[in-house]
């Protein structure tokens, strides 16, 4: 074992997965449970709120609440885990890449990389599960369980039982799933029966149950789904102001539904019900789109490694073979991939998944991206947007599709598209991104401006939003953002030099010249060195750099003609030299 080596979060799920099949784990399935909750609640936020009492609440569902005064389970079940994670590791997972312990005296466990060779393997991509990826039926069966209120206040239980009555509203609406009626859930609830027993007796597919708790002004709700054997398959958990409940309700169901979704024309026509191999490719891409929702390098390479072994072990899954498309986009637009690869490695992606499903709208978004980031096809890539739309509700197609109106100049139907994209997922990275890119480049300086920071902002929202107080006229606002901005943006490659371009507009420009001097040493896109030249002033570095980020057709040279950076070179002959070097997309027919 390496402790000087963390393994990535993916890594450890996977291992989760090992331990679930470890003959040591047989027939322990709550302890499988406490283990799957105190791994989940370290990855977030390193185990920040595990307590015996809050373990206590959401594995084993204490009424009244758990009191570690008068009830030694927790404490019990620690111990127990530790002898089964303890006898693991000296018998069959030996070998296991990765190594879970759980510290005495506490509830965090520890993660590291095993340093014991591990055994051979051949080229063979493992399969996802036993059986088949789709069975004849017709959809996917969901049973929606009363959320539980941890405090037990009144309020929060209240609060529990209305998002359960959204999340059984919302996901009813949704093509493909059917879902177990209230009276049945909570009539099923009462009898106290296992997630198996459930499964069984409801004829489900997936059991979804959830916690609410309430910590220093802020509501937190868990959500997991179970496959049928009581292993959770997927968990998502979401924050917000405790004055924000009612709101809160929809916007939590509005996002599940739009992440739950089994993305298969089969299944949405309800001709099909999800087999093994789909249930555990769909909890394998929940997690990935989870990372790629996050668009930093370190989540966009980990999603790109689950999406890659989703689509090696399940031949006939389309939703890999999509993700891997999707996030070559993505590492593309952030300047992680060159062209030429994300172009081959994504276009023989696509293929392949509309190959498998010609009416998946993950695949069309997908094949859509490509024409518009990397063929930079406007007339194929709106066909694809529309269609894609067409079949059903999909929130990465219909902001991408706003995104790529902007650059076309048409922005209020841009803006349609973002409100309706925000409605189907309210929880999102990339839709926070997306708007802000777009309000912008559309230079919406006051909308950006009005909406105000927000807790936890991605830095490419906060550094839109600081050039919305530069050229709206408020720089006070932008130098507030200055610190959070070098803090989020680490290690981002189009956003190496942010922090010194936001000072180098506000007057302060010794930082971006020294900067400037030894850029090459620094990794970053040839478009942040123009922005950042553009901030100095520095015409012929910054066109330089500008004939360099097309020579590497850098998807940001998109926004030359409407960025606000460039305003003061715009009119000058060797500006206008380098914009007609870009080639214009070719002109998209309107959308009917």
């Amino acid at each position: 074992m390496d402790p000087t080596k963390t393994p990535s979060p993916w890594a450890v799920r996977e291992q989760i997965d090992r331990l679930r099949a470890s003959p040591q784990f047989a027939g322990s399935e709550r302890l499988l449970a406490f283990l799957h909750f105190i791994v989940e609640e370290t990855l977030k936020d390193g185990g920040a709120t595990l307590r015996e009492a809050v373990i206590g609440n959401a594995v084993y569902g204490r009424e009244p609440p758990y009191d570690p005064r008068i009830d030694s389970t927790v404490r019990v079940e620690a111990r127990r885990l530790r002898r089964k994670l303890e006898d693991h590791y000296a018998g069959p997972g030996q070998s296991d890449p990765v190594v879970i312990t759980l510290p005495t005296g506490g509830y965090v466990p520890h993660f590291a990389l095993n340093t014991t060779p591990p055994a051979v393997e051949t080229d063979a991509p493992t399969p996802l599960a036993e059986g088949p990826t789709y069975t004849p039926g017709f959809g996917a069966a969901v049973a929606v369980m009363p959320l539980r209120a941890l405090s037990r206040a009144p309020g929060d239980e209240s609060f529990a039982d209305g998002l359960t009555d959204e999340l059984i509203y919302a996901l009813g609406r949704a093509q493909g799933l059917r879902v177990t009626s209230r009276a049945v859930a909570f009539q099923a609830h009462d009898r106290g029966w296992t997630v198996p027993a459930l499964a069984r007796e409801l004829g489900v597919d997936a059991v979804l149950q959830g916690t609410v708790r309430r910590q220093d002004g802020m509501l937190r709700v868990t959500v997991e789904v179970s496959n049928p054997k009581g292993f959770v398959i997927w968990s998502d958990r979401f924050d917000a102001p405790d004055h924000e409940h009612l709101r809160l309700q929809e916007r939590i169901a509005a996002t599940v539904l739009s992440r739950v979704r089994l993305d298969h024309s089969a299944m949405r026509a309800a001709r099909v019900s999800p087999g093994p191999v789909a249930l555990e490719g769909h909890a394998r891409i929940y997690r990935a789109r989870q990372l790629l929702d996050q668009q930093t390098p370190a989540a966009l390479y980990e999603a790109q490694e689950i999406f890659q072994r989703v689509a090696e072990g399940a031949a006939d899954f389309a939703r890999g073979h999509s993700g891997v498309a999707d996030c070559q986009c993505d590492l593309f637009r952030l300047g992680l991939v060159d062209h030429s690869e994300a172009k081959a490695t994504a276009e023989a992606a696509v293929r392949r998944a509309l190959e498998i499903d010609a009416h998946s709208v993950e695949a069309l978004t997908a094949r859509a991206t490509v024409f518009a980031w990397l063929d930079r096809d406007a007339e194929a890539a709106e066909v694809d947007f529309a269609r894609a739309l067409r079949l059903g509700d999909h929130a990465r197609a219909t902001r991408l599709y706003g995104v790529f109106l902007t650059i076309l100049g048409r922005h209020d139907e841009a803006e349609h598209l973002f409100r309706e994209a925000r409605a189907i997922e309210p929880f999102s990275v990339q839709q926070d991104i997306a708007e802000a890119t777009s309000h912008y480049q559309a230079r919406r300086h006051a909308q950006l401006i009005a909406a105000g920071p927000q807790a936890g902002e991605a830095a490419e929202v906060l550094v839109c939003r600081a050039l919305a107080h530069v050229f709206g006229g408020e720089p006070e606002g932008a130098r507030a953002l200055v610190g959070a901005i070098e803090r989020a943006s680490a290690k981002h490659p189009g956003l190496a030099y942010a922090r010194a371009e936001i000072e180098a507009w506000l007057g302060e420009p010794e930082r971006g010249w020294r900067l400037l001097a030894t850029a090459d040493t620094v990794p970053a896109t040839a478009f942040a060195r123009a922005t950042l030249a553009a901030a100095l002033n520095d015409e012929v570095q910054g066109l330089a750099a500008l004939n360099r980020a097309i020579d590497r057709r850098e998807l940001s040279t998109v926004w030359l003609r409407t960025d606000s950076r460039f305003d003061a070179w715009r009119d000058r002959p060797a500006f206008q030299a380098v914009m007609d070097r870009l080639r214009p997309p070719k002109p998209a027919a309107q959308a009917g």
